[in-house]
């Protein structure tokens, strides 16, 4: 464990790996209890879920191109109106019959914005540059769960023989709640976050709102964060409908809370249930310390690892329990003896 802490910046592509092969992995077995050989059905799962993400490619990227290099010829225009907004401001206030330490508050309040802006600016391009290595990792991971995917029997019957014969029901059981715990978050919360894009993109483009795809693509991939990512999607959508009119940012807020209480009170239930079973304070308490301690992958992987934690917990205090109760009935019947 040592060793895989010193070597965790190479890892990030088998763990990616690992996770590709976990949600293939029931399609590629269902494949082969019907008389498909593994590798056959591999392949099959690869060609079929690479046509579909090509074709959907094929339509999406030219879109997001386009919006994309819009965006960037608008952003200099939007920063010098920014800017001109700005100049007049700090110009009215220098000219206003203010008292002086009014005057001197708001100018210190304007240069600290300032500061505090060009800080997240900064933040922004370094996060930017850091997921670079992350996108390295998504491409070659798929290759790697590939090998994962074939020699998938090959690596059960090496754990199992690993496993002492004696612990091998708890282990199992242990392994078949872990992987209901999991498979019901991570499948589900992906569909979900589907679902919440194409709507975040159609309410969006029927608003006439630009960049009603990114708006979309943004709202379903921060959607994976609980609580937090529903907030940090609409925040992008009510600045580019601000560019529009206030008005069009006013229906962009209703429209995301429609949609987020749909999520939470239809699909949601409806898709992933309470597969994660977690108190929403534990999620909170979760996601808090995820991102504190790892950023963004910490948040992205505190409720799915908190969830895992929660049933290695309730395993071991049952076999504790199990333990006392046998320990008491011996004493019981050696004192009877």
């Amino acid at each position: 464990m040592w060793l895989a802490w010193l070597a965790r910046p190479v890892l990030a592509p088998f763990l990616f790996a690992f996770l590709i092969a976990y949600l293939l992995a029931p399609w590629v077995d269902w494949c082969v209890r019907r008389g498909i050989p593994r590798m056959l059905a591999v392949i099959v799962t690869y060609a079929v879920l690479g046509g579909l993400l090509l074709a959907l490619s094929a339509y999406l990227v030219p879109l997001l191109l386009q919006q994309s290099l819009w965006l960037v010829h608008r952003l200099p225009e939007w920063a010098r109106a920014l800017a001109a907004y700005w100049s007049a401001f700090l110009t009215r206030v220098h000219q206003a019959p203010v008292p002086e330490l009014i005057r001197r508050l708001l100018t210190q309040s304007s240069r600290h914005i300032e500061a505090r802006l060009f800080v997240i600016l900064k933040s922004v391009l370094k996060t930017a540059l850091d997921l670079v290595p992350g996108i390295l990792s998504v491409v070659v991971a798929p290759i790697l769960a590939f090998f994962v995917l074939k020699d998938l029997e090959r690596i059960r019957s090496k754990f199992w023989a690993l496993v002492p014969i004696g612990w091998r029901p708890a282990v199992f059981k242990l392994g078949v709640e872990v992987d209901d715990a999991l498979n019901g978050f991570l499948r589900g919360q992906l569909l979900v976050a589907l679902a919440v894009a194409v709507l975040a993109a159609g309410w969006t483009f029927v608003l006439k709102i630009p960049f009603a795809l990114l708006i979309g693509a943004l709202a379903g991939i921060t959607d994976v964060l609980p609580y937090l990512g529903p907030i940090a999607g609409a925040i992008p959508a009510v600045i580019l409908a601000l560019t529009v009119s206030p008005w069009k940012a006013l229906y962009v807020v209703c429209g995301f809370i429609v949609i987020h209480q749909l999520e939470g009170t239809v699909i949601a239930p409806k898709v992933v249930g309470d597969s994660v079973g977690l108190h929403p304070l534990v999620v909170m308490l979760a996601l808090l310390v995820g991102g504190e301690v790892y950023g963004l992958a910490g948040l992205l992987l505190a409720v799915p690892l908190t969830a895992v934690g929660k049933v290695v917990l309730v395993h071991l205090m049952q076999g504790l329990a199990e333990c006392g109760l046998s320990r008491d009935s011996s004493a019981a019947e050696l004192g009877r003896g």
